[in-house]
Protein backbone atom coordinates (compact mmCIF):
# COMPACT_ATOMS: atom_id res chain seq x y z
CA UNK A 1 0.00 0.00 0.00
CA UNK A 2 2.77 2.43 0.89
CA UNK A 3 4.48 1.66 -2.43
CA UNK A 4 1.23 2.41 -4.35
CA UNK A 5 0.77 5.71 -2.51
CA UNK A 6 4.34 6.66 -3.34
CA UNK A 7 3.79 5.89 -7.03
CA UNK A 8 0.62 8.00 -7.06
CA UNK A 9 2.45 10.92 -5.48
CA UNK A 10 5.17 10.66 -8.12
CA UNK A 11 2.59 10.57 -10.92
CA UNK A 12 0.81 13.65 -9.53
CA UNK A 13 4.11 15.48 -9.22
CA UNK A 14 5.08 14.68 -12.82
CA UNK A 15 1.64 15.77 -14.07
CA UNK A 16 1.87 19.02 -12.09
CA UNK A 17 5.36 19.70 -13.42
CA UNK A 18 4.24 19.02 -17.01
CA UNK A 19 1.26 21.36 -16.73
CA UNK A 20 3.45 24.04 -15.17
CA UNK A 21 6.02 23.82 -17.98
CA UNK A 22 3.33 23.90 -20.68
CA UNK A 23 1.67 26.90 -19.08
CA UNK A 24 5.03 28.63 -18.82
CA UNK A 25 5.79 28.00 -22.47
CA UNK A 26 2.36 29.27 -23.50
CA UNK A 27 2.79 32.35 -21.32
CA UNK A 28 6.22 33.08 -22.80
CA UNK A 29 4.89 32.70 -26.35
CA UNK A 30 2.06 35.10 -25.60
CA UNK A 31 4.52 37.58 -24.14
CA UNK A 32 6.52 37.45 -27.36
CA UNK A 33 3.49 38.49 -29.43
CA UNK A 34 2.92 42.22 -30.01
CA UNK A 35 0.26 43.84 -27.88
CA UNK A 36 -1.13 45.78 -30.85
CA UNK A 37 -0.96 44.97 -34.54
CA UNK A 38 -0.50 47.85 -36.93
CA UNK A 39 0.53 47.36 -40.55
CA UNK A 40 4.29 47.53 -39.99
CA UNK A 41 4.10 45.19 -37.01
CA UNK A 42 2.22 42.65 -39.13
CA UNK A 43 4.82 42.88 -41.91
CA UNK A 44 7.78 42.52 -39.52
CA UNK A 45 6.21 39.55 -37.74
CA UNK A 46 5.32 37.82 -41.02
CA UNK A 47 8.85 38.21 -42.40
CA UNK A 48 10.20 36.53 -39.28
CA UNK A 49 7.68 33.71 -39.07
CA UNK A 50 6.09 33.02 -42.46
CA UNK A 51 6.67 29.47 -43.72
CA UNK A 52 7.26 30.47 -47.35
CA UNK A 53 10.00 32.89 -46.30
CA UNK A 54 11.60 30.22 -44.11
CA UNK A 55 11.48 27.75 -46.99
CA UNK A 56 13.23 30.26 -49.25
CA UNK A 57 15.94 30.76 -46.61
CA UNK A 58 16.38 26.98 -46.37
CA UNK A 59 16.76 26.88 -50.15
CA UNK A 60 19.56 29.44 -49.89
CA UNK A 61 21.36 27.30 -47.31
CA UNK A 62 21.04 24.28 -49.58
CA UNK A 63 22.55 26.20 -52.51
CA UNK A 64 25.50 27.18 -50.30
CA UNK A 65 26.19 23.49 -49.70
CA UNK A 66 26.05 22.85 -53.46
CA UNK A 67 28.60 25.61 -54.02
CA UNK A 68 30.99 24.08 -51.47
CA UNK A 69 30.59 20.72 -53.20
CA UNK A 70 31.33 22.23 -56.61
CA UNK A 71 34.51 23.93 -55.34
CA UNK A 72 35.65 20.76 -53.58
CA UNK A 73 35.58 18.93 -56.92
CA UNK A 74 38.79 20.82 -57.87
CA UNK A 75 40.71 19.16 -55.03
CA UNK A 76 42.53 15.81 -55.19
CA UNK A 77 40.75 12.68 -54.02
CA UNK A 78 42.46 10.62 -51.32
CA UNK A 79 41.37 7.24 -49.98
CA UNK A 80 42.75 4.37 -47.93
CA UNK A 81 41.88 0.69 -48.26
CA UNK A 82 42.28 -2.36 -46.05
CA UNK A 83 41.44 -5.86 -47.25
CA UNK A 84 41.60 -9.05 -45.20
CA UNK A 85 40.93 -12.45 -46.76
CA UNK A 86 40.88 -15.97 -45.37
CA UNK A 87 41.51 -18.88 -47.76
CA UNK A 88 40.98 -22.59 -47.12
CA UNK A 89 42.60 -25.49 -49.04
CA UNK A 90 40.80 -28.73 -48.15
CA UNK A 91 43.13 -30.82 -50.35
CA UNK A 92 46.65 -29.35 -50.06
CA UNK A 93 49.20 -30.79 -52.52
CA UNK A 94 52.22 -30.45 -50.25
CA UNK A 95 53.01 -29.93 -46.60
CA UNK A 96 51.78 -26.35 -46.62
CA UNK A 97 48.95 -25.25 -44.38
CA UNK A 98 45.42 -25.95 -45.47
CA UNK A 99 44.41 -22.34 -44.68
CA UNK A 100 45.98 -18.91 -44.99
CA UNK A 101 45.12 -15.28 -44.31
CA UNK A 102 46.16 -12.40 -46.53
CA UNK A 103 46.01 -8.69 -45.99
CA UNK A 104 46.37 -5.76 -48.40
CA UNK A 105 46.78 -2.14 -47.31
CA UNK A 106 46.96 0.89 -49.52
CA UNK A 107 46.65 4.63 -49.89
CA UNK A 108 45.45 5.98 -53.25
CA UNK A 109 45.22 9.51 -54.57
CA UNK A 110 43.81 10.88 -57.80
CA UNK A 111 43.57 14.39 -59.15
CA UNK A 112 41.85 15.45 -62.32
CA UNK A 113 43.91 18.35 -63.63
CA UNK A 114 41.94 19.04 -66.81
CA UNK A 115 38.34 18.38 -67.75
CA UNK A 116 37.67 20.99 -70.41
CA UNK A 117 36.41 23.54 -67.88
CA UNK A 118 33.39 21.48 -66.75
CA UNK A 119 34.13 21.90 -63.04
CA UNK A 120 34.92 25.62 -63.21
CA UNK A 121 31.68 26.22 -65.09
CA UNK A 122 29.89 24.11 -62.53
CA UNK A 123 31.24 26.41 -59.81
CA UNK A 124 30.01 29.45 -61.74
CA UNK A 125 26.59 27.86 -62.03
CA UNK A 126 26.57 27.15 -58.30
CA UNK A 127 27.43 30.79 -57.58
CA UNK A 128 24.57 31.89 -59.83
CA UNK A 129 22.25 29.53 -57.99
CA UNK A 130 23.29 31.22 -54.76
CA UNK A 131 22.27 34.59 -56.18
CA UNK A 132 18.99 33.16 -57.46
CA UNK A 133 18.29 31.66 -54.04
CA UNK A 134 18.84 35.06 -52.41
CA UNK A 135 16.50 36.64 -54.95
CA UNK A 136 13.92 33.96 -54.14
CA UNK A 137 14.10 35.07 -50.51
CA UNK A 138 13.55 38.68 -51.54
CA UNK A 139 10.65 37.68 -53.79
CA UNK A 140 9.06 35.66 -50.98
CA UNK A 141 9.41 38.62 -48.64
CA UNK A 142 7.92 40.98 -51.22
CA UNK A 143 5.00 38.64 -51.83
CA UNK A 144 4.22 38.29 -48.13
CA UNK A 145 4.47 42.07 -47.70
CA UNK A 146 1.99 42.63 -50.52
CA UNK A 147 -0.34 39.95 -49.17
CA UNK A 148 -0.25 41.52 -45.70
CA UNK A 149 -0.95 44.98 -47.13
CA UNK A 150 -3.84 43.69 -49.23
CA UNK A 151 -5.35 41.83 -46.29
CA UNK A 152 -4.83 44.76 -43.92
CA UNK A 153 -6.59 47.13 -46.33
CA UNK A 154 -9.42 44.61 -46.64
CA UNK A 155 -9.76 44.69 -42.85
CA UNK A 156 -9.90 48.50 -42.88
CA UNK A 157 -12.47 48.37 -45.68
CA UNK A 158 -14.58 45.76 -43.90
CA UNK A 159 -14.43 47.76 -40.67
CA UNK A 160 -15.78 50.84 -42.43
CA UNK A 161 -18.49 48.75 -44.08
CA UNK A 162 -19.51 47.53 -40.62
CA UNK A 163 -19.77 51.14 -39.44
CA UNK A 164 -21.86 52.04 -42.48
CA UNK A 165 -24.16 49.11 -41.83
CA UNK A 166 -24.44 50.10 -38.17
CA UNK A 167 -25.50 53.59 -39.24
CA UNK A 168 -28.07 52.06 -41.57
CA UNK A 169 -29.43 49.90 -38.73
CA UNK A 170 -29.58 52.89 -36.42
CA UNK A 171 -31.36 54.95 -39.06
CA UNK A 172 -33.93 52.29 -39.84
CA UNK A 173 -34.46 51.65 -36.11
CA UNK A 174 -35.21 55.34 -35.54
CA UNK A 175 -37.63 55.41 -38.45
CA UNK A 176 -39.30 52.23 -37.19
CA UNK A 177 -39.83 53.68 -33.74
CA UNK A 178 -41.01 56.97 -35.21
CA UNK A 179 -43.52 55.20 -37.46
CA UNK A 180 -44.79 53.08 -34.56
CA UNK A 181 -45.54 56.31 -32.69
CA UNK A 182 -47.20 57.80 -35.76
CA UNK A 183 -49.30 54.65 -36.09
CA UNK A 184 -50.80 55.43 -32.69
CA UNK A 185 -51.84 58.86 -33.92
CA UNK A 186 -53.09 57.51 -37.24
CA UNK A 187 -50.68 59.48 -39.43
CA UNK A 188 -49.18 56.29 -40.94
CA UNK A 189 -50.63 52.90 -41.73
CA UNK A 190 -49.67 49.43 -40.54
CA UNK A 191 -48.23 48.87 -43.99
CA UNK A 192 -45.74 51.70 -43.42
CA UNK A 193 -44.66 50.17 -40.12
CA UNK A 194 -44.32 46.73 -41.72
CA UNK A 195 -42.12 48.17 -44.47
CA UNK A 196 -39.79 49.75 -41.90
CA UNK A 197 -39.71 46.52 -39.92
CA UNK A 198 -38.68 44.70 -43.08
CA UNK A 199 -36.04 47.33 -43.82
CA UNK A 200 -34.70 47.16 -40.27
CA UNK A 201 -34.44 43.36 -40.49
CA UNK A 202 -32.65 43.67 -43.84
CA UNK A 203 -30.20 46.19 -42.38
CA UNK A 204 -29.49 43.87 -39.44
CA UNK A 205 -28.84 41.04 -41.89
CA UNK A 206 -26.41 43.20 -43.86
CA UNK A 207 -24.67 44.20 -40.63
CA UNK A 208 -24.26 40.55 -39.64
CA UNK A 209 -22.76 39.74 -43.04
CA UNK A 210 -20.40 42.70 -42.76
CA UNK A 211 -19.19 41.55 -39.35
CA UNK A 212 -18.66 38.00 -40.63
CA UNK A 213 -16.65 39.37 -43.57
CA UNK A 214 -14.50 41.42 -41.18
CA UNK A 215 -13.80 38.38 -39.01
CA UNK A 216 -12.90 36.33 -42.10
CA UNK A 217 -10.35 38.93 -43.16
CA UNK A 218 -8.89 38.91 -39.64
CA UNK A 219 -8.68 35.13 -39.82
CA UNK A 220 -6.83 35.36 -43.14
CA UNK A 221 -4.39 37.80 -41.54
CA UNK A 222 -3.72 35.35 -38.71
CA UNK A 223 -3.02 32.63 -41.26
CA UNK A 224 -0.57 34.86 -43.12
CA UNK A 225 1.16 35.58 -39.81
CA UNK A 226 1.21 31.86 -38.90
CA UNK A 227 -0.74 32.62 -35.73
CA UNK A 228 -3.13 30.31 -33.93
CA UNK A 229 -6.63 31.05 -35.19
CA UNK A 230 -7.80 31.24 -31.57
CA UNK A 231 -5.19 33.89 -30.78
CA UNK A 232 -6.69 37.29 -29.97
CA UNK A 233 -5.44 40.21 -32.05
CA UNK A 234 -5.78 43.87 -31.22
CA UNK A 235 -5.60 45.30 -34.74
CA UNK A 236 -4.95 49.01 -34.99
CA UNK A 237 -7.72 50.50 -37.15
CA UNK A 238 -6.77 53.88 -38.59
CA UNK A 239 -8.87 55.13 -41.46
CA UNK A 240 -6.70 56.44 -44.33
CA UNK A 241 -6.75 60.13 -45.07
CA UNK A 242 -8.20 61.43 -48.32
CA UNK A 243 -4.73 62.63 -49.36
CA UNK A 244 -3.57 59.01 -49.48
CA UNK A 245 -6.44 58.13 -51.79
CA UNK A 246 -5.90 61.00 -54.21
CA UNK A 247 -2.10 61.10 -54.16
CA UNK A 248 -0.54 61.86 -57.55
CA UNK A 249 0.55 58.75 -59.46
CA UNK A 250 4.05 58.56 -60.99
CA UNK A 251 4.53 58.06 -64.71
CA UNK A 252 3.61 54.54 -65.81
CA UNK A 253 6.76 54.02 -67.90
CA UNK A 254 8.86 55.21 -64.96
CA UNK A 255 7.20 52.58 -62.77
CA UNK A 256 7.91 49.88 -65.35
CA UNK A 257 11.57 50.83 -65.79
CA UNK A 258 12.03 50.97 -62.02
CA UNK A 259 10.41 47.55 -61.67
CA UNK A 260 12.76 46.12 -64.29
CA UNK A 261 15.68 47.18 -62.10
CA UNK A 262 14.38 46.25 -58.65
CA UNK A 263 12.01 43.30 -59.01
CA UNK A 264 13.82 40.11 -57.91
CA UNK A 265 11.97 37.94 -60.45
CA UNK A 266 13.43 40.04 -63.29
CA UNK A 267 16.95 39.73 -61.90
CA UNK A 268 16.40 36.03 -61.32
CA UNK A 269 15.26 35.45 -64.93
CA UNK A 270 18.45 37.12 -66.22
CA UNK A 271 20.57 34.92 -63.97
CA UNK A 272 18.68 31.86 -65.22
CA UNK A 273 19.80 32.75 -68.75
CA UNK A 274 23.42 33.12 -67.60
CA UNK A 275 23.13 29.75 -65.87
CA UNK A 276 21.87 28.13 -69.07
CA UNK A 277 24.64 29.71 -71.16
CA UNK A 278 27.23 28.21 -68.83
CA UNK A 279 25.50 24.87 -69.41
CA UNK A 280 26.54 25.05 -73.08
CA UNK A 281 30.21 25.51 -72.16
CA UNK A 282 29.95 22.69 -69.63
CA UNK A 283 28.39 20.37 -72.19
CA UNK A 284 31.07 21.19 -74.80
CA UNK A 285 33.73 20.08 -72.32
CA UNK A 286 32.69 16.55 -73.24
CA UNK A 287 34.47 16.99 -76.60
CA UNK A 288 37.82 17.59 -74.88
CA UNK A 289 40.18 15.04 -73.30
CA UNK A 290 40.39 14.60 -69.54
CA UNK A 291 43.77 14.40 -67.83
CA UNK A 292 44.24 12.92 -64.38
CA UNK A 293 47.15 12.13 -62.06
CA UNK A 294 47.21 9.01 -59.87
CA UNK A 295 49.46 7.95 -57.04
CA UNK A 296 49.36 5.11 -54.60
CA UNK A 297 51.25 3.18 -51.95
CA UNK A 298 50.37 -0.49 -51.41
CA UNK A 299 51.64 -3.33 -49.25
CA UNK A 300 50.39 -6.68 -48.02
CA UNK A 301 51.05 -9.79 -45.97
CA UNK A 302 50.21 -13.46 -45.92
CA UNK A 303 49.89 -15.67 -42.87
CA UNK A 304 50.00 -19.45 -42.66
CA UNK A 305 51.21 -21.92 -40.10
CA UNK A 306 54.62 -22.33 -41.66
CA UNK A 307 55.88 -18.76 -41.55
CA UNK A 308 54.69 -15.35 -40.40
CA UNK A 309 56.74 -12.17 -40.01
CA UNK A 310 54.21 -9.34 -40.29
CA UNK A 311 56.66 -6.41 -40.26
CA UNK A 312 59.08 -7.97 -42.74
CA UNK A 313 56.29 -8.84 -45.14
CA UNK A 314 54.91 -5.31 -45.05
CA UNK A 315 58.38 -3.94 -45.76
CA UNK A 316 59.17 -6.36 -48.56
CA UNK A 317 55.74 -5.99 -50.23
CA UNK A 318 55.69 -2.20 -50.07
CA UNK A 319 55.43 -0.54 -53.50
CA UNK A 320 54.65 2.96 -54.74
CA UNK A 321 53.02 3.97 -58.01
CA UNK A 322 52.49 7.26 -59.80
CA UNK A 323 50.96 7.82 -63.18
CA UNK A 324 49.04 10.03 -65.54
CA UNK A 325 46.00 9.09 -67.59
CA UNK A 326 44.50 10.82 -70.59
CA UNK A 327 40.95 9.99 -71.60
CA UNK A 328 40.33 11.11 -75.21
CA UNK A 329 36.71 10.95 -76.38
CA UNK A 330 36.40 9.56 -79.91
CA UNK A 331 32.86 8.29 -80.24
CA UNK A 332 30.27 8.72 -77.48
CA UNK A 333 27.07 7.62 -79.21
CA UNK A 334 26.07 11.27 -79.67
CA UNK A 335 25.87 11.86 -75.91
CA UNK A 336 27.99 15.00 -75.95
CA UNK A 337 26.36 16.48 -79.05
CA UNK A 338 22.90 15.86 -77.62
CA UNK A 339 23.94 17.47 -74.32
CA UNK A 340 25.16 20.57 -76.20
CA UNK A 341 21.94 20.80 -78.21
CA UNK A 342 19.81 20.49 -75.09
CA UNK A 343 21.88 23.17 -73.35
CA UNK A 344 21.28 25.49 -76.31
CA UNK A 345 17.56 24.79 -76.12
CA UNK A 346 17.65 25.57 -72.39
CA UNK A 347 19.18 28.96 -73.16
CA UNK A 348 16.38 29.80 -75.59
CA UNK A 349 13.80 28.55 -73.11
CA UNK A 350 15.21 30.68 -70.29
CA UNK A 351 15.20 33.74 -72.57
CA UNK A 352 11.57 33.11 -73.46
CA UNK A 353 10.74 32.67 -69.78
CA UNK A 354 12.42 36.00 -69.10
CA UNK A 355 10.37 37.71 -71.80
CA UNK A 356 7.21 36.13 -70.40
CA UNK A 357 8.01 37.45 -66.91
CA UNK A 358 8.64 40.93 -68.33
CA UNK A 359 5.34 40.90 -70.23
CA UNK A 360 3.49 39.72 -67.14
CA UNK A 361 5.15 42.44 -65.11
CA UNK A 362 4.13 45.11 -67.61
CA UNK A 363 0.56 43.77 -67.74
CA UNK A 364 0.32 43.80 -63.94
CA UNK A 365 1.62 47.36 -63.75
CA UNK A 366 -0.72 48.45 -66.53
CA UNK A 367 -3.68 46.88 -64.70
CA UNK A 368 -2.75 48.40 -61.33
CA UNK A 369 -2.19 51.81 -62.95
CA UNK A 370 -5.55 51.81 -64.71
CA UNK A 371 -7.25 50.57 -61.54
CA UNK A 372 -5.66 53.37 -59.55
CA UNK A 373 -6.72 56.08 -62.04
CA UNK A 374 -10.25 54.69 -62.34
CA UNK A 375 -10.60 54.25 -58.59
CA UNK A 376 -9.51 57.84 -57.94
CA UNK A 377 -12.04 59.10 -60.47
CA UNK A 378 -14.73 56.84 -59.02
CA UNK A 379 -13.88 58.07 -55.54
CA UNK A 380 -14.42 61.70 -56.50
CA UNK A 381 -17.68 60.85 -58.25
CA UNK A 382 -18.85 58.64 -55.36
CA UNK A 383 -17.99 61.38 -52.89
CA UNK A 384 -20.25 63.80 -54.73
CA UNK A 385 -22.92 61.13 -55.01
CA UNK A 386 -22.87 60.53 -51.24
CA UNK A 387 -23.10 64.27 -50.62
CA UNK A 388 -26.07 64.74 -52.94
CA UNK A 389 -27.75 61.53 -51.71
CA UNK A 390 -27.46 62.63 -48.09
CA UNK A 391 -28.90 66.03 -48.89
CA UNK A 392 -31.67 64.45 -50.90
CA UNK A 393 -32.46 62.01 -48.09
CA UNK A 394 -32.57 64.80 -45.50
CA UNK A 395 -34.94 66.83 -47.67
CA UNK A 396 -37.17 63.86 -48.41
CA UNK A 397 -37.16 62.85 -44.73
CA UNK A 398 -38.38 66.30 -43.80
CA UNK A 399 -41.07 66.12 -46.46
CA UNK A 400 -42.04 62.65 -45.15
CA UNK A 401 -42.48 64.09 -41.66
CA UNK A 402 -44.77 66.71 -43.13
CA UNK A 403 -46.76 64.02 -44.92
CA UNK A 404 -45.66 65.11 -48.39
CA UNK A 405 -43.79 61.86 -49.15
CA UNK A 406 -44.67 58.22 -48.60
CA UNK A 407 -42.68 55.44 -46.97
CA UNK A 408 -41.65 53.80 -50.25
CA UNK A 409 -40.02 57.00 -51.47
CA UNK A 410 -38.12 57.47 -48.20
CA UNK A 411 -36.96 53.85 -48.15
CA UNK A 412 -35.76 54.13 -51.73
CA UNK A 413 -33.82 57.28 -50.95
CA UNK A 414 -32.31 55.70 -47.84
CA UNK A 415 -31.08 52.68 -49.81
CA UNK A 416 -29.68 55.01 -52.47
CA UNK A 417 -27.66 56.77 -49.76
CA UNK A 418 -26.38 53.48 -48.29
CA UNK A 419 -25.39 52.20 -51.75
CA UNK A 420 -23.57 55.45 -52.47
CA UNK A 421 -21.63 55.10 -49.20
CA UNK A 422 -20.64 51.54 -50.13
CA UNK A 423 -19.51 52.68 -53.59
CA UNK A 424 -17.42 55.39 -51.96
CA UNK A 425 -15.71 52.84 -49.71
CA UNK A 426 -15.06 50.48 -52.62
CA UNK A 427 -13.49 53.24 -54.71
CA UNK A 428 -11.48 54.48 -51.73
CA UNK A 429 -9.86 51.17 -50.94
CA UNK A 430 -9.43 50.15 -54.56
CA UNK A 431 -7.44 53.35 -55.07
CA UNK A 432 -5.35 52.65 -51.96
CA UNK A 433 -4.72 49.04 -52.92
CA UNK A 434 -3.76 49.91 -56.50
CA UNK A 435 -1.37 52.55 -55.25
CA UNK A 436 0.22 50.06 -52.85
CA UNK A 437 0.65 47.61 -55.72
CA UNK A 438 2.42 50.31 -57.75
CA UNK A 439 4.65 51.03 -54.73
CA UNK A 440 5.38 47.30 -54.57
CA UNK A 441 6.59 47.26 -58.17
CA UNK A 442 8.87 50.21 -57.43
CA UNK A 443 10.44 48.39 -54.49
CA UNK A 444 9.01 50.88 -51.98
CA UNK A 445 7.44 48.25 -49.72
Amino acid sequence: MERDKSKNRIRKYILFLSLTLNAGMLFSQQNLLPQQWDLQTCIDYALANNIQVKQAVAGKESSKVDTKLARAALLPFLSASINQNLSNYPFPTDNSSSSSATGNYGINASWQIFDGGARTNNIKQADINNEIAQLNIEESKNNIKLSIIQNYLQILYADEVVKTCENAVELSAEQLESNKEKLQTGTVTKSDVAQWESQHASDLYQLTNAKVTLENYKLQLKQLLELDTLETMDIVIIEPEEEEVLTLLPNKNFIYQTAMNVMPQIKSSKLETEYSELGIAKAKAGYLPKISLQAGAVTGNIYNHSTYDFGTQLKNNWNNTIGISVNIPIFSNREVKSAVEKAQINVETSKLNGLSIQKELYANIETAYLNAINAQSQYMAAKEKVKSSRESYNVLDEQFRLGLRNTIELLTEKNTLINAQHELLQAKYMALLSRKVLDYYQGLI
